[in-house]
């Protein structure tokens, strides 16, 4: 249906429309393992050498199998002091830093969508996002080095005192497949 000028019968320019226009994707990205932390692979390293001697240790006790009582007891109460400080020390790190844990645990699986109206970061198992930026809070984006696949870092430039800003006034990404089209789509 065509709005049409009473005077001269032309339509006009800039009549609004009353359908909504759908929401157009203009990138999307699944970095995967690449979403990780920058010192993810070194914190894995240390992790896995304190498991490598604590499995020993367990099989120092363990080995060979307690024959006795007092040797059950024995084994059996050194495994629970172990036990306990595995989980004295999870606690400790996750009653300080709560969120930094979950946010590394769901990186390689979260998908960035920018559209014509904002920037979407989904999980697959939610319907929620869980974050929203409009397009009215983003300024742009800038292209940081890439590597020879056009992989690399990006940020997105956003309105001054922004809550989700750090404190540059922008969100960074490193390691980011197609760097150049997802700027280009934040424009």
């Amino acid at each position: 249906m065509e709005i049409l000028s009473a005077e001269n019968g032309l339509p006009i320019p800039y009549a609004r429309r009353l359908d909504a226009l759908p929401e157009q994707t203009r990138y999307v990205a699944r970095p995967g393992l690449r979403a990780l932390p920058a010192g993810s692979l070194t914190v894995g390293a240390f992790i896995g050498m304190q498991a490598t001697a604590l499995v020993m240790l367990l099989w120092a006790v363990w080995w060979p199998a307690p024959s006795s009582t007092r040797d059950w007891i024995f084994a059996s109460g050194v495994s629970g002091v172990f036990a306990a400080l595995i989980l004295l020390v999870a606690y400790l790190l996750l009653r300080r830093h709560p969120g930094f844990l979950l946010a590394v645990l769901r990186a390689p699986f979260i998908r960035l969508t920018v559209t014509d109206r904002r920037i979407v970061w989904n999980l697959p198992w939610t319907r929620a996002p869980l974050l929203e930026i409009g397009r009215d809070r983003i300024l742009g984006g800038i292209v940081g080095q890439l590597d020879k696949r056009g992989t690399g870092s990006a940020a997105v430039i956003l309105v001054p005192g922004d809550p989700c800003a750090d404190i540059d006034g922008a969100i960074h990404f490193d390691r980011l497949p197609q760097v150049l089209r997802f700027v280009s789509a934040l424009g």
